[in-house]
């Protein structure tokens, strides 16, 4: 066995190899099923905490399952283009929102590019894109080419924040890529919590300090706006007979003319301050200027109060933005308060750098605390100490999370966002912060969930498929090979170890197109004995002896062997490299299965020859 000294050598370091990749797959195993052996959650809680280190090891470097294994979800998530260029566009007016609702509605119906749908609906108008992008001196093309450029950046800069956040939430092997021109496709293995994801996932993270407004502002602009929508209504011959606002202390009806008679008149006059037969509908605090809405009058408050139209009478300088966290009435109902903000922020999140979910100094309280750029450091203590006694409100995605009183300047750059709900959602606030704001919303279009259950039935049926597979080729080769039958079958099980074994070490995630190239590879790798052994047979048949046969028999098959391995690796790079999702999986496995086959075929199944011939067992070997 002097000349198989390197090939034994070999053999044995990839077996070693493969039990090293393999331990962690198996010690994750049996503490899978210490944990369910306990019957209490004190018992189980305190065996993790003890092998803490060794159970999150295991469950880093163990073979990854895919999303059809282990269950999980698949979403799509679609970037909001037309929001994009609605905040890029200058001069925005009627006509522009009109021309974007349009294009919006014909965007579901059409795959074309959003930048020339829109070039389209304006160009019917006789109106240049350069109305309202880039300079005024560029032709349509020109706008459209520019357009398409930074849709298709805020795409890619929308996939790789995804990224960051679902990597930072601590998903195994997730699945992240776009398709089309404005779609990410993204799956998560293992995950349960569907709200949270999608919290997390469709959160744009857009931090903002901005002022509150004076209360005596705020009072004058929702008087304006109310005398605005009344006029309109006595112009349209219309009222609002339908809506379920009203107002729940009699206070508040001070910013209301005392002329009023009736519910009907009230609500045709006063289209914003309706009444109803309800006492919770809609609040005004004379006080501060808020505005307090329930959960079923929001809707309606926020249609009007975004109308193109209505947008217009607000000036520049105010708009009205809910409260992240409300409070229940004395019937039970949800109510927001409404703050009245200085429309353009103070500060933007781009100067975070840092965030960190944490408590209260009293611990009672989840929050996040941030730390500032040096930018945003010298910008927060000018902000701060120019607005001393004022509110400061932190709007995250067009919502308010608090709004504290500055005591004093803040020179340090540091800032605390609290009202949260749970130390879990102060982690996924600290997580979106972190990756980075999104440079457009985006919506979920599509939503799978895969439960455990059906993971472990795929996983039956898989390893059900595998070994019929294996059993079927094993007792054929035995059958129609005999002895050089059972030796390739020996190999066989080696292959398999190596692919499994090489997916666990290179942290591949094994799924169910992976486990139909585990099948395919075990047809290849007896396909490569077959030639071998029927060689063989040939050269036997001759008249040469059988060891000479053997050794001929590989010679003259390896060049073949190779030539059909090195064109199916090839294939199934092409594959890896132009497919998606399930046929990378497929592709991979393939791949691995293809040079293990080639190793066993060629090596294992000589060495195996070549000990019994040393041995004088040449009249046990038989090749049918």
């Amino acid at each position: 066995m002097k000349k198989n000294s390197f090939r034994i050598g070999l053999t044995i370091a990839f077996i070693l190899l493969s039990g090293w990749f393999l331990y962690p797959t198996v010690q994750d195993y049996f503490y899978s099923k210490k944990l369910r052996e306990f019957s209490s959650p004190e018992d189980s809680l305190a065996f993790v905490k003890e092998n803490r280190k060794s159970i999150d090891a295991a469950q880093e470097k163990r073979l990854k399952l895919g999303l059809d294994l282990k269950g999980g979800m698949h979403v799509v998530l679609e970037v909001d283009v037309l929001k994009l260029l609605e905040l890029k566009a200058r001069n925005r007016d009627a006509v522009f929102d009109s021309t974007l609702a349009a294009v919006r509605a014909r965007a579901e119906r059409e795959n074309e590019k959003i930048p020339v749908l829109l070039a389209q609906a304006f160009k019917q108008q006789g109106i240049r894109l350069s109305r309202y992008f880039y300079d005024l001196r560029d032709s349509d093309d020109e706008v459209v080419e520019k357009l398409n450029k930074e849709v298709e950046e805020a795409v890619n800069r929308a996939k790789e924040i995804i990224r960051n956040r679902v990597d930072q939430f601590g998903v195994a092997e997730p699945t992240i890529l776009t398709k089309g021109g404005r779609r990410i496709i993204v799956e998560l293995p293992g995950v349960s919590d569907k709200e949270r994801v999608r919290k997390l996932l469709k959160g744009t993270a857009k931090l903002e300090f901005k002022l509150v407004r004076d209360p005596e502002l705020a009072l004058k602009t929702l008087s304006d706006i109310n005398k605005y929508l009344a006029r309109q209504n006595r112009l349209s011959d219309t009222t609002l007979a339908n809506d379920s606002l009203a107002l729940a202390k009699a206070d508040s009806l001070a910013a209301l003319p005392d002329s009023l008679k009736s519910q009907e008149q009230l609500k045709k006059d006063n289209p914003l301050f309706a009444i109803a037969d309800t006492d919770d509908g809609i609040i005004i605090d004379p006080r501060s200027g808020a505005l307090f809405v329930t959960e079923t009058a929001k809707p309606k408050v926020f249609a009007m109060l975004n109308r193109a139209d209505v947008r217009e009478r607000f000036g520049s300088d105010i708009e009205f933005l809910p409260d992240a966290r409300p409070f229940q009435n004395d019937a039970g109902e949800n109510v927001y308060r409404l703050y009245p903000l200085k429309r353009e922020a103070e500060l933007e999140g781009g100067v975070i750098v840092d965030a960190r979910a944490t408590f209260s100094i009293d611990g009672s309280r989840p929050e996040v605390t941030m730390k500032m750029n040096d930018e945003g450091t010298r910008k927060w203590a000018r902000i701060t100490g120019a607005n001393i006694d004022k509110q400061i409100a932190i709007v995250l995605d067009g919502v308010v999370f608090s709004a504290p009183v500055v005591k004093s300047k803040i020179p340090n750059g540091s800032s605390v966002i609290n009202g949260l709900a749970s130390a879990e959602e102060a982690r996924d606030l600290e997580i979106v912060l972190r990756a980075g704001a999104l440079p457009a919303p985006v919506r979920i279009v599509e939503e799978r969930t895969v439960g455990a259950s059906l993971g472990e039935d795929a996983i039956r049926a898989g390893l059900y498929s595998v070994l019929a597979g294996f059993f079927v080729v094993a007792i054929f080769m035995i059958l129609y090979y005999r002895v050089a039958g059972f030796i390739a079958d020996f190999a066989l099980v080696f292959n398999i170890l190596f692919v499994i074994a090489f997916l666990a070490g290179f942290s591949a995630t094994l799924t169910l197109p992976g486990i139909a190239g585990l099948v395919l590879t075990i047809g290849m790798a007896v396909d490569a004995n077959v030639l071998i052994f029927e060689r063989v047979r040939e050269e036997h048949a001759k008249g040469k002896l059988l060891k000479l046969a053997i050794e001929i028999g590989y010679d003259k098959a390896f060049s073949a062997i190779l030539d059909s391995h090195v064109t199916t690796f090839g294939a199934a790079a092409l594959l890896y490299t132009f497919g998606i999702g399930p046929i990378q999986g497929f592709a991979v496995t393939l791949m691995i299965g293809i040079a293990a086959s080639l190793f066993t075929a060629i090596v294992i199944t000589k060495i195996s020859f070549d000990w019994m011939l040393e041995r004088d067992k040449v009249s046990i070997v038989s090749f049918g």
